[in-house]
């Protein structure tokens, strides 16, 4: 059934979100509704031991329609005018048949910097630089099912840390050791316990709140420019899917400790000073921590090679691009020979000079 309250007033049919705009656009007439401001008219932070004791009694929900892949588990929500045949994270066919679910409401959300076209010519430039794929992947590849757009959820942290610490700093001095007629020079370590404070605050440490998609390909799609998040507005969903959290706010501030821990280890080493450091113990104790439950934008896309699927992932905003790629052996073979012939050729060089 169409929602009348994203119909177009010229012609009737669903409007969508303009990637780039702050406007709905009807896909066949042309016409544009501004997106009003949303009646949550700021992004902000969310009192982290508030929000866990009352996520479920007192926090802003919403109830939305998801499908869910029977391959990989993934539960999302699409726009009615995406007619998805296909999971758009595993790419296995899917039977459309929504339920409803009710989860919290996301606070703020990114809106999409440019659409389909721009997302199939940055994959497109990302394909043609990857060096030893095999020569049919490029083609295949392009004539896949296409690109779709999905808002992933995800949580974002603010904290003040301090972290007591006990250690050892190592200090390095040169001994002159005699032996016989001769002597040599060795490097040995000075020792000295320690112990101290530091302190660090974090700002935005962001957490996928997904599970559906690889930890390591959204972390290298990063940064996003947080600084441009929008009050949540479901007009920036028309015309795109969006998944909810399957990683809860309690699971989302441990992820978030273990993204903080390597800058604090950082922090004490750099405060032991000396040429080496070992750290004994270490209790980090966290305050004002504060959350955002948002939504961020990318475009998804997989196609099959050799009876696998290789998925791609690409930044909805600044357009960097990660993903799967098959191999040939047949090239790395061929580059391996050339540059063993390069090596016996410098050699044959040499040996004649």
């Amino acid at each position: 059934m169409a929602d009348l309250a994203f119909a177009c007033a010229s012609c009737g049919a669903q409007l969508e979100y303009a990637p780039g705009t702050r406007t709905l656009k009807c896909p066949y007439c042309g016409h544009e509704n501004a997106i009003e401001a949303s009646p949550w008219s700021r992004v902000e932070e969310i009192d982290y031991a508030t929000g866990l004791a009352e996520a479920e009694q007192s926090a802003p929900t919403e109830t939305v329609s998801v499908v869910s892949c029977q391959r990989c588990a993934a539960e999302f929500q699409l726009d009615p005018a995406i007619q998805a045949s296909r999971c758009p994270f595993c790419g296995t066919p899917i039977v459309l048949e929504p339920r409803a679910l009710t989860h919290l409401r996301p606070g703020a959300l990114l809106p999409f910097g440019f659409d389909a076209k721009g997302a199939r010519s940055k994959y497109e430039s990302w394909l043609s630089g990857l060096w030893f794929a095999p020569n049919d992947v490029k083609r295949l590849a392009k004539t896949d099912a296409g690109f779709i757009g999905m808002y992933v959820p995800y949580w974002t942290f603010d904290a003040a840390t301090r972290t007591d610490y006990t250690g050892q700093r190592g200090d390095d001095y040169t001994r002159t050791i005699r032996e016989g007629d001769k002597t040599r020079t060795v490097v040995e370590t000075r020792w000295t316990n320690c112990s101290g404070e530091v302190a660090r605050d974090f700002d935005d440490v962001t957490v996928m709140a997904s599970r559906s998609l690889p930890e390591g390909y959204l972390d290298k799609l990063e940064p996003w420019d947080l600084g441009a998040l929008t009050p949540y507005d479901p007009s920036y969903l028309r015309g795109f899917g969006a998944q909810h959290y399957q990683l809860d706010l309690a699971g989302g501030f441990g992820r978030a400790q273990e993204k903080m821990a390597p800058p604090i280890r950082r922090d004490i080493c750099a405060d032991i000073g000396g040429d080496k450091q070992t750290i004994r113990s270490q209790e980090t104790r966290y305050s004002g921590v504060t959350f955002k439950h948002v939504l961020l934008p990318i475009w998804l896309n997989s196609f099959r090679y050799g009876g696998r699927t290789y998925s791609f992932v690409i930044n909805g905003r600044t357009g960097e691009v990660q993903g799967q790629r098959p191999w040939s052996w047949i090239k790395i073979g061929l580059a391996a020979l050339a540059a063993a012939a390069v090596v016996l050729v410098v050699v044959m060089l040499m040996d004649k000079s």
